[in-house]
């Protein structure tokens, strides 16, 4: 830490200053004269995520190649206002590795470099005043041991009021049962460490241009682009651009326009107040000579950290207080403001500022110097936009950073090397533009960041259900009739990439909205129950969105092979099939049903529709005979299981279609007409139980799930958390969540789709060097989890210890309560061979208790062809014996009439 008394006085001027300020760019900028007439990498923008991005690029060794151009000067728009809080702290998974590579960077910087960035590290500490803010903190506590233990991230430790009040002798405990704490985490000048990217970028042979407005853009057909850039002067220069990156925050949308790409995010207001000097503050920084720990009141829903010898700030207001940016704005700020800010209103804050004095004391009797009311952009919930854009080539996406700050460093890293190497680094998904389509509209965005933006102190909970702008009204989204149809039955609905998705079936027909949110097992755990029972002793129903092509041409089984790492389906049968990228890890997983020689249509998931279809664009060779058609909103998916499922199938055929599972094999698909409806029949199961998948389309879904309900009204309803159930029973492991870009397919049990000797595909040659090394060294385990009679089960990014020396060794990916099974049950992987073997035991830390977990070799149940076989084979053995006069054992029978009921396990 910076020794002596701390400065602070940056927000203070910046913020007195309002429209005014200006602040130098240092002498290496270069004017509008300069502009050069080719790129490789032109960045628009020069907030910090510019200068971060163009300095990552030097150290890649192409910073020469690369510039900024910045319409005004480095720091203008949102960069110079930012609060600038740095922590190592993070509630989600990957983001973590940003925070840490921010703080340690900037640390070194100040302490070790001696570049003076006013980074001070007092740490911070997340205020908890609830038993149920107690169980979130354990998880997170929990995450944390994790990433430290396997991932190089920082500690981060439980304390009781008692420490609260030693780190920080102005709070009032009064209320508190404990806090979360973080050694390191602080706040900066983000000015300073701005000009600080650039100036090393500038060092490395990038260039930053000032004052010189990208007013313009056009893709060009061998995929570059022209920039069009206008100096102050008013002149035009155009700039020819291999690869352009949207850096360009509150102007963002504005800069997408330009190129034509989808940019779904909106500029919104955020405040806070500084005080002025306080005498205990002060005091406490000439006795100590650091400053007092951040604080986070959850309950109070603010930050509040020292500025100067006074206080600041920063509150998050109620989704129905917070404002967002005019309307007349249309979600960008105009071109002509730069430094602006936004008249302050206490009066929206007044709740947060109230909840802030009754946790500092001093603060009621202390004046507010600066209400200073910003301008910020967020995507919709709030997780930026960063990755390269599906709509066109070469353009990438770095915007929309809600915490551009902290996340600046880790961010910059990130986005270079997946555009020097052609995959990210890690899974970030949740940051992936992808993951919005034309369906997230200015209105709709505008309507959830509100909501992003007011639950950001909420208890954030596993089944977490946000209920605001839904269902999404929007002709690539047309599922108004299914979801009346689902409703009515009693469907709790959640959200993916724009669909409606049941996720549970309610007796009545009501919406509970996030009222079942919880940490331990759901209350409705016996409603899942009883969907489980219904499919494995009768059918059920579940409709579930997906996303969907069509690929053909002549070279499209030549196209798909290179693709894939399994062999493709003959015509008439179906395949799963999982893209890879360079290096072995597993970018995506696609089912293929072979229409014919050179046509396929194709499934994915949902929340995956344009990240996989810009992966298929990003490898179609030039002049390859390759259409791909997304047809994601003309197609639907029905699930019907269960030993009757195809009988009630078979009385809305219209002609005559033999579906014995004797005569339609598994991996085998059928042409059907359902009662008007063509459909394509898949002979697969996701949740190892007997049926198909009905492919309709989509107008025809919902009326098709009501015909088969009149056909048998018998017929159960299933959703996604007996999906869940199911599948972890069964051992299925679920993409996106237990198999991800982090994860090589040798390590995630894929060795079955995995043909090494078809030829080459995209990731051979990476998983070839991993099989010759002799193998993965982590690798996906079953569990079986002893929690007894606490109705507690793991759900994800628990830490899976050594029992012996408490060392961190793997991580769970997925867990469940098996409802047929009755077991608590989950997925993850684990380090070392000598700990894979069935019967080990091993810890997993839920809800702040290590529990005992053991490793199986079997799943918890057999897929349903598995148990009749066995059933079929106990009969037999059973009718053998009684020929021979040998009776079979009391305890051999039952085994196997249960094996035969599978609902009474």
């Amino acid at each position: 830490r910076p020794s002596g008394r701390p400065s602070g006085g940056r927000a203070v001027a910046a913020a007195s200053a309002a429209g005014a300020v200006r602040h130098c760019s240092g002498p290496a900028a270069r004017g509008p004269s300069d502009l050069p007439s080719d790129v490789d990498v032109a960045i628009v923008g020069g907030g910090v995520t510019g200068a971060t991005i163009l300095y990552h690029l030097g150290l890649a060794g192409v910073g020469s190649s690369a510039a900024i151009f910045e319409k005004a000067t480095l720091t203008s728009g949102a960069t110079w206002h930012a609060a600038g809080l740095v922590t190592y702290y993070h509630g989600g998974n990957n983001f973590k590795l940003w925070h840490n590579e921010g703080v340690r960077l900037f640390k070194q910087w100040q302490n070790e470099d001696g570049i003076p960035l006013s980074f001070n590290q007092p740490g911070s500490m997340r205020l908890l005043q609830s038993e149920e803010r107690m169980k979130e903190a354990h998880y997170t506590l929990s995450k944390s041991k994790l990433y430290q233990g396997l991932f190089d991230g920082n500690e981060m430790h439980m304390i009781g009021p008692e420490e609260v009040k030693r780190l920080h002798p102005l709070v009032n405990t009064d209320g508190l049962v404990g806090a979360l704490y973080t050694e390191g985490d602080g706040h900066i000048d983000p000015s300073s460490v701005t000009q600080t990217f650039a100036s090393k970028a500038r060092a490395l042979g990038g260039r930053v241009f000032e004052n010189s407005e990208v007013v313009g853009m056009k893709c060009m057909p061998d995929g570059s682009w022209e920039v069009t850039v206008q100096t102050a002067g008013g002149k035009s220069h155009v700039v020819r651009a291999r690869r352009v990156v949207n850096c360009a925050g509150l102007w963002a949308q504005r800069i997408g326009n330009f190129a034509g790409v989808h940019t779904p995010c909106t500029v919104l207001q955020h405040q806070y107040v500084i005080t002025e000097p306080i005498p205990e503050v002060k005091a406490y920084h000439e006795q100590h000579g650091h400053q007092l720990p951040v604080l986070r009141d959850l309950e109070g829903s603010y930050y509040l950290r020292d500025e100067g010898d006074g206080i600041l700030v920063g509150p998050y207001e109620s989704e129905e207080d917070m404002q967002l940016a005019p309307p007349e704005w249309k979600g960008t700020m105009p071109p002509e403001l730069t430094y602006h800010l936004f008249q302050g209103d206490l009066e929206r804050i007044m709740y947060s500022m109230e909840k802030a004095t009754e946790l500092v004391p001093q603060l009621e009797t202390t004046g507010i110097k600066t209400v200073l009311n910003g301008p910020t952009c967020w995507p919709a919930d709030g997780n930026h936009l960063v990755g390269p854009s599906h709509e066109k080539p070469n353009y990438w996406n770095a915007c929309a950073e809600s915490y551009g700050i902290a996340h600046g460093a880790g961010l910059g890293r990130y986005l270079v090397h997946w555009m020097q190497h052609g995959e990210p680094p890690y899974e970030l998904t949740e940051a992936d533009p992808a993951r919005y389509g034309a369906w997230a509209t200015p209105a709709w965005v505008g309507d959830k960041v509100k909501e992003a933006y007011g639950w950001n102190n909420y208890i954030a909970y596993f089944n977490e259900n946000r209920p605001r702008a839904r269902p999404v009204v929007h002709p690539d989204r047309p599922q108004d009739d299914i979801v009346a149809v689902l409703k009515a039955r009693g469907a709790q609905l959640g959200f993916s990439h724009g669909w409606e998705t049941p996720n549970w079936f309610h007796s009545e027909a009501i919406d509970l909205k996030n009222t079942m949110a919880t940490f331990e097992r759901p209350s409705y755990i016996n409603a899942i129950n009883k969907e489980c029972e219904q499919v494995v002793s009768h059918a059920g129903l579940a409709y579930w969105p997906f996303a969907h092509y069509r690929i053909s041409g002549a070279g499209a089984p030549a196209f798909l092979d290179r693709l894939i790492a399994n062999k493709l389906p003959a015509i008439g049968r179906v395949g799963l099939g999982h893209l890879l990228t360079p290096t072995g890890k597993v970018y995506s997983e696609l089912t293929f049903v072979r229409l014919a020689e050179t046509d396929f249509y194709v499934t994915g998931y949902s929340n995956y529709q344009l990240h996989d279809l810009r992966w298929m664009k990003e490898h179609m060779e030039v002049g390859e005979e390759v259409q791909i058609e997304d047809v994601t909103s003309k197609r639907a998916v029905l699930f019907i299981n269960g030993p009757d499922a195809e009988s009630i199938v078979a009385k809305l055929l219209d002609e005559p279609v033999d579906l014995d599972r004797a005569q339609f094999k598994a991996f085998q698909w059928r042409r059907l007409s359902l009662s008007g409806a063509e459909t394509i029949a898949v002979r697969m199961s996701f949740i190892g139980e007997h049926g198909l998948e009905l492919h309709v389309e989509r107008d025809q879904v919902a009326r098709l799930y009501e015909k088969l309900h009149e056909m048998d009204p018998k017929l159960g309803d299933w959703g996604g958390t007996t999906m869940n159930s199911f599948r972890i029973e069964k051992g299925v492991p679920l993409f996106g969540k237990d198999i991800t870009k982090d994860h090589d397919a040798f390590e995630a049990g894929l060795d079955r789709f995995i043909k090494l000797d078809k030829g080459d595909f995209i990731g051979r040659d990476a998983l070839l060097k991993v099989k010759e090394g002799g193998g993965p060294t982590r690798k996906m385990v079953k569990l079986e989890v002893a929690v007894g009679e606490e109705k507690v089960d793991c759900v994800g990014n628990e830490p899976i210890r050594c029992p012996e020396t408490g060392k961190v060794i793997g991580f769970t990916t997925s867990g469940t309560w098996g409802c047929l099974a009755g077991k608590s049950l989950a997925l993850g992987y684990v380090y070392g061979p000598e700990r894979w073997a069935d019967g080990t035991r091993l810890h997993v830390d839920i809800l702040g208790k290590k529990v005992d977990a053991f490793v199986r070799d079997k799943a918890a149940m057999d897929p349903a062809a598995v148990r009749d076989r066995k059933a079929a084979a106990a009969i037999k053995a059973a009718a053998e014996a009684a020929t021979s006069g040998v009776a079979s054992s009391p305890q051999q029978q039952p085994a196997a009439m249960h094996a035969a009921s599978p609902g009474k396990a």
